[in-house]
């Protein structure tokens, strides 16, 4: 048998027809070391190749087995666990649309199951072309990422139509795009920047002391200063959760470092920490400082301002103390109405109130899976740019839930943090489930892209 008709026999079992030509030529490369082995012990080259051929045996079984190592794998418990959470995402959504009509139809802002449907719809739509796409193409188009980024933020600004004299791009992009498409786009193009770092142009800086700086480390930083300025234009609580995305993916990024990296990680957090303190240190005599410590105040101790900033939180602690195990609060009415409104920053204590601490402790339950789910694929992943895909989508979720749930149990800042899956927002829950499809496509991939270190095992 000669090489080229055992490799096609081997390859034919192989059903992911996108790896065969890597699997053919690995196995090649191999055939030809055994080959020239026998070949320098004396053997003819015709008999040579045979030998060699013959100690890879049987190219069906082998072809049965790597067809075993290298076939797509679905997540199956990351999928059933984003379908619980969306499961606690459609209570919210029927909590929203009976507080809208037995409360004040004055807040209602066209809630209904029909829409809810229609967004899932989409979003498992676009989920499943993202799912079956190849993601490694992605990591050689960072800029393209970055700049549909920053155009959700500037487009508005020089186009659009009027509808009742209302700019409707500027507000729909304003309301909208910058807070759950911008966000995510950042993310894939920061990971494109760090994995390309030291792959793209090396062109460097030379200092006076003589040390080099890569030029794309100065790019990195820059454009991560400017989305972090277009982003806190729209929310400072987004901007601080992708500020840490960028920070968590940097301090990894360094920590592989074998010389200075601890140096490097020490100025990576010191120096925001520094100009962090000095713009509070700066604003705190304005009405913009005042405006943030009266947050901060009213986040642990509401009860100093109760009739003011404070009066959110203070239904929220009347509704933790008063929850039941199962069912609903007694005395649910307009008073807890900042609880409900919008489902977006307080699902949590919504569902709290309307189904108990059996059904809410339930959701945080999947939350937790879910998030340990995420590290786990995280860690797990070998393939360098899908490990860093995943490490900073898995820091934008992890972070949303952690910051989410702590504000709604009173142990965290009350601010604009949403929680993925559940917090109504129909855009956002097709986002979401965009993003996560891009983590199961990595995951999907996983054993196909180190199919070199699997195959040693096989043979």
């Amino acid at each position: 048998m000669q090489t080229n008709e055992f490799l096609n026999n081997v390859c034919e079992k192989i059903k992911y027809k996108p790896i065969r030509n890597e699997i053919s030529e690995e196995l090649k490369n191999h055939i030809e070391e055994q080959k020239e082995a026998f070949i320098q012990s004396g053997i003819e080259e015709n008999v040579a190749e045979e030998k060699a051929i013959e100690n890879m045996g049987s190219a069906e079984e082998l072809g049965k087995k790597l067809n075993k190592i290298h076939r797509p794998k679905l997540d199956w418990k990351l999928v059933l666990l984003i379908l619980i959470l969306i499961a606690f995402g459609i209570l919210v959504t029927i909590i929203r649309m009976k507080n809208e009509i037995s409360l004040d139809y004055r807040y209602s802002r066209g809630t209904n199951m029909g829409n809810y449907i229609l967004a899932l719809g989409i979003g498992m739509i676009l989920s499943t072309l993202i799912y079956f796409i190849d993601y490694r193409k992605m990591s050689k188009y960072p800029m393209l990422f970055y700049i549909i980024a920053t155009l959700c933020f500037i487009m508005p600004y020089g186009i659009g139509g009027t509808l009742n004299g209302i700019r409707y791009l500027y507000v729909f992009s304003t309301l909208i795009l910058p807070m759950v498409i911008a966000i995510p786009l950042y993310i894939i193009a920061f990971v494109g920047f760090i994995y390309n770092i030291n792959k793209e142009s090396k062109i460097k800086i030379t200092t006076q002391s003589g040390k080099n700086i890569n030029i794309n480390i100065i790019k990195i930083i820059v454009l991560s200063i400017i989305s972090l300025h277009f982003v806190m234009t729209q929310s400072i609580a987004t901007a601080f959760i992708l500020g840490l995305v960028y920070m968590i993916i940097s301090t990894i990024k360094l920590s592989k470092l074998e010389k200075k990296g601890k140096k490097y990680i020490a100025i990576l957090w010191g120096i925001p920490l520094i100009l962090f303190l000095s713009v509070i240190l700066i604003y705190v005599a304005s009405d913009f400082g005042k405006y943030i410590i009266t947050i901060l105040i009213d986040s642990f101790y509401p009860g100093i301002d109760s009739n003011g900033s404070g009066w959110g939180a203070m239904d929220r602690n009347e509704i933790i103390k008063s929850a039941k195990l199962f069912g609903e609060v007694e005395g649910i009415g307009l008073e807890y109405r900042p609880c409900f409104e919008q489902g977006e920053a307080w699902a949590f204590i919504s569902i709290l109130a309307n189904y108990g601490w059996v059904v809410s402790l339930g959701m945080l339950l999947a939350i937790i899976l879910f998030n340990v789910k995420l590290i786990k694929n995280a860690i797990n992943i070998k393939e360098e740019y899908g490990k860093w895909l995943t490490i900073g989508i898995s820091t934008m979720f992890i972070l949303q839930s952690l910051f989410n749930v702590a504000m709604n149990l009173g142990f965290g800042i009350i601010a604009n943090f949403n929680l993925p899956l559940v917090s109504y927002g129909l855009i956002s829950l097709i986002m979401n489930m965009m993003s996560l499809a891009l983590v199961l496509s990595v995951y999907r991939r996983k054993d196909i892209n180190t199919y070199e270190t699997k195959y040693e095992k096989v043979v």
